[in-house]
């Protein structure tokens, strides 16, 4: 379910959707969209029912300056259950977004997709940890951004077939 608080176009926030799910479906993974209705949107669906944990993943798009000017900003974040090895809430900021890809010189939509891919990674993986290559890495530089300097921008055959195991575990289970 996405909460699009930041009120990004619909054309923006598809074409990032289309790219979290290109990473995603490369890993034998398919993500189905709900838009939730927010305050001041024209449209959606009124998402009224709760979670459910292990089937439904919330996405807060927010749009918030940072406090401070740092030198490495952190698209999102993604709040996870340590002992149950997972969550459902992610919140990705279009702020650094923003400025990430204006620095970077590469596209929005694609720097938010990959977020958003990331932060559903770590809520699947029920992990908060970053291996050194891959789309779970925990920096990016301009160049891999730009695409000057090779990267991997999909997840690792461990991780994929992990996330898949926690998807078809989670269906069983009904939780």
């Amino acid at each position: 379910k996405t909460y699009n608080y930041a009120a990004m176009s619909a054309q923006y926030l598809d074409a990032a959707k289309s790219e979290a799910a290109y990473i995603f479906k490369k890993a034998g993974i398919s993500l189905l969209w709900i838009e939730c209705l927010v305050s001041g949107a024209a449209s959606g669906e009124h998402c009224t029912e709760p979670l459910r944990p292990g089937r439904d993943l919330m996405l807060r798009l927010v749009d918030r300056a940072p406090a401070t000017d740092e030198r490495i900003v952190a698209l999102g974040e993604s709040m996870l259950d340590r002992e149950q090895r997972g969550g459902v809430l992610m919140t990705v900021d279009l702020f650094p977004v923003r400025a990430v890809a204006a620095r970077a010189g590469t596209n929005i939509a694609t720097l938010l997709g990959r977020a958003i891919a990331h932060e559903v990674g770590h809520l699947l993986l029920g992990s908060a940890e970053h291996p050194r290559l891959g789309l779970m890495r925990a920096l990016w530089s301009h160049d891999e951004l730009r695409g000057v300097k090779p990267a991997h921008w999909g997840f690792s055959s461990r991780e994929a077939a992990q996330m898949r195991q926690t998807l078809r575990g989670r269906s069983r289970t009904g939780d």
